[in-house]
């Protein structure tokens, strides 16, 4: 026998012994490990749309901007160690200066929450948005930087049952003009 042939003959018993190891393990290293779904993103048409007006108006003439989702770029991911949820959302926001509108930009509140899964708010993070409006435009689009949300989670595989809200951050009188004026 030659050295080469020897050697040859070492390298395949190590990797015999080798792939035995690997099947005396109870789970492949190298195989893809499931992972759960995501949960399910919502934008509910009452907190989809933001209208300013002017003083106590509410006439068309009265408004100085109205804003409204014009969706959103998500993703999340699971930590399967920690048991952590990992969600990264990213929303677009359409804007038009209206007819009471002094100023070339608008300050606007949305909010991004999380319902577990017995229907429970457990977690809502509010966001400041800074739009601002080309000297010859009144229509602005905006879309935010990744927010993320990181939920600890007892299960990682009821992850997919709970639900991400989004929605402008309104006031009572706002809430009011979107559920009766909104569209369905």
């Amino acid at each position: 026998m030659t050295i080469a042939n020897g050697l040859r003959r070492v390298c395949a018993l190590g990797l015999v012994s080798f792939a035995g190891f690997l099947a005396a393990c109870s789970s492949n290293p190298f195989e893809e490990q499931p992972v759960p779904a995501c949960p399910r993103a919502f934008l509910p048409n009452d907190t989809a749309r933001l209208v300013q007006f002017s003083g106590q108006g509410k006439d068309l003439t009265d408004v100085i901007l109205e804003a409204e989702f014009g969706g959103y770029l998500g993703d999340c991911g699971y930590d399967l160690d920690d048991k952590i949820l990992n969600v990264v959302i990213s929303p677009v926001i359409n804007a038009e200066l209206g007819p009471a509108a002094q100023w070339r930009n608008a300050k606007l509140q949305y909010f991004v929450a999380l319902k577990d899964p017995s229907g429970e708010f457990i977690q809502k993070n509010l966001f400041d948005v800074q739009m601002a409006f080309p000297s010859n435009l009144n229509l602005a689009r905006y879309r935010d930087e990744q927010v993320t949300l990181n939920v600890p989670l007892d299960d990682v595989w009821a992850g997919p049952d709970y639900e991400i809200y989004l929605g402008f951050q309104l006031s009572a009188d706002q809430l009011d003009y979107n559920r009766r004026f909104g569209k369905n």
